[in-house]
């Protein structure tokens, strides 16, 4: 049995933090981290505590193993004067020490996958950092092809994939306005969009979406799937003629899109549509490069496989052309 309650340490001098360092990558080791997973959270939390003791005269970190071992989170607090200024503290080589490179914050948020702060005057700092152990290959696997029109440079479509809390992932499907460089920039910038936001609500990341086209002034918009799947859950929304299905009990289902084109909407449609599946679940997700695929698809084999054989099957001889697979098996 794991033990989830947390492991308590004191920050008190750079002994201390040394000791903090061995057990945390001892901690996580155990735990199935992969070595570069493990050396970048050590770090990270190697920075906070540097910090913590630099410039708020020591304090107190919480370690926690969450979600069967899958998560590791770490509590650094200090009761020193607070960052009075939090962008600027944020800044890549700020710093108030002269001796200090000013790169402890940036690090660390960089070396983790969750990062949260809360400064005071009164209270001083608290810094919460997370690390996700990755999915294995026998939870989850990925196809991916992605090709701009033969007559362009850029490719106007991307994608997206997010795994985090150890045993969930947020996928997606974006496709920018027309082809070409403009399509390209557009597709990127959204894509940023839904990872920086990746937990909110898919209502909410679909509708900062069509805000974020509204606001560029754009006259064409994009469509869009995006899909998030944990254990035993599924949930999609999508918007225009992106296109996705699951397979599930060997059955195909075909998953519906609002219609209209994000960025081009006059009325917000809100609600998504939810699964739940026992063991396993296959998913499909495509732009309309490629033709609507048939209902009775076989789907075997590997998932990058399957992506290159949807591919040469049904790609139009037109367009950027996107189709990324997933198989996700309940750990």
């Amino acid at each position: 049995m794991i033990k989830e309650e947390p492991y308590y340490f004191l920050l008190k001098d750079v002994q201390s933090i040394s000791d903090i360092l061995h057990f945390s990558r001892k901690l996580m080791l155990e735990h199935r981290f992969p070595h570069l997973e493990v050396e970048e959270f050590v770090l990270a939390i190697s920075e906070m505590s540097h910090n913590a003791i630099r410039h708020g005269g020591g304090g107190n970190i919480l370690i926690h193993v969450k979600k069967n071992g899958a998560v590791v989170s770490v509590r650094i607090e200090d009761n020193g004067p607070g960052i009075t200024n939090y962008d600027l503290a944020m800044r890549e080589g700020y710093s108030t020490v002269k001796t200090s490179l000013g790169l402890g914050l940036t690090v660390a948020q960089r070396s983790s996958d969750y990062f949260e702060i809360e400064s005071s005057n009164s209270d001083g700092t608290v810094i919460l950092i997370e690390k996700y152990r990755p999915l294995t290959l026998e939870v989850i696997s990925y196809g991916l092809v992605s090709v701009p029109d033969e007559n362009y440079n850029f490719n106007g479509d991307t994608y997206i994939l997010k795994e985090y809390d150890g045993d969930s992932v947020l996928i997606g499907v974006i496709d920018g306005p027309g082809q070409g460089y403009d399509a390209y920039v557009f597709a990127l910038t959204c894509k940023e969009f839904v990872e920086e936001n990746y937990r909110l609500s898919l209502d909410s990341l679909v509708y900062g979406l069509d805000t974020l086209m509204k606001e560029s002034n754009d006259d064409v918009g994009i469509t869009a799937s995006l899909l998030r799947i944990k254990p035993s859950r599924i949930e999609y929304k999508g918007c225009g003629d992106t296109h996705a299905y699951l397979v599930m009990d060997g059955v195909m289902h075909r998953l519906v899109n609002e219609g209209g084109r994000l960025g081009q909407l006059l009325y917000f449609k809100k609600g998504m549509k939810e699964y739940s599946f026992d063991k396993s679940v296959k998913v499909v997700l495509c732009t309309d490069g490629l033709s609507t695929l048939p209902s009775t698809l076989e789907l075997s084999g590997n998932t990058q496989a399957v992506a290159n054989r949807l591919f040469d099957q049904y790609h139009k001889p037109y367009g950027d052309a996107t189709i990324m697979t997933m198989k996700y098996n309940n750990p």
